[in-house]
C-alpha cells in the first residue's frame, strides 16, 4: 500500500505536510514566523487574522505570510 504525502507551501522555502481537515491557525502554529502575521493569502485569498481558526487550508495549498509592519 503506497501512501502520498500531500504538502502545504509556506512562501518559497518551507513545506509542511498538509491533513483534512487543517485550518490557517493550525498551519501558521506550525511555522516559527507564524504568530507574527496579521494575515495569509491562501491560493491568493487574504485571510485576516480573526478568520485563521475558522478558514480550512485546501489541499496543495500555496500560503504567503503577511507580516505585522509598524510605520506611520
Amino acid at each position: 500500500m503506497k501512501f502520498r504525502i500531500i504538502m502545504v507551501r509556506v512562501g518559497d522555502r518551507l513545506e509542511i505536510p498538509w491533513y483534512s481537515g487543517m485550518t490557517v491557525g493550525e498551519l501558521l502554529d506550525r511555522v516559527p514566523e507564524g504568530r507574527e502575521c496579521a494575515a495569509v493569502r491562501v491560493n491568493g485569498r487574504i485571510v485576516a487574522r480573526p478568520n485563521f481558526h475558522h478558514t480550512p487550508v485546501p489541499e496543495g495549498a500555496q500560503v504567503h505570510l503577511v507580516p505585522m509592519i509598524a510605520g506611520g
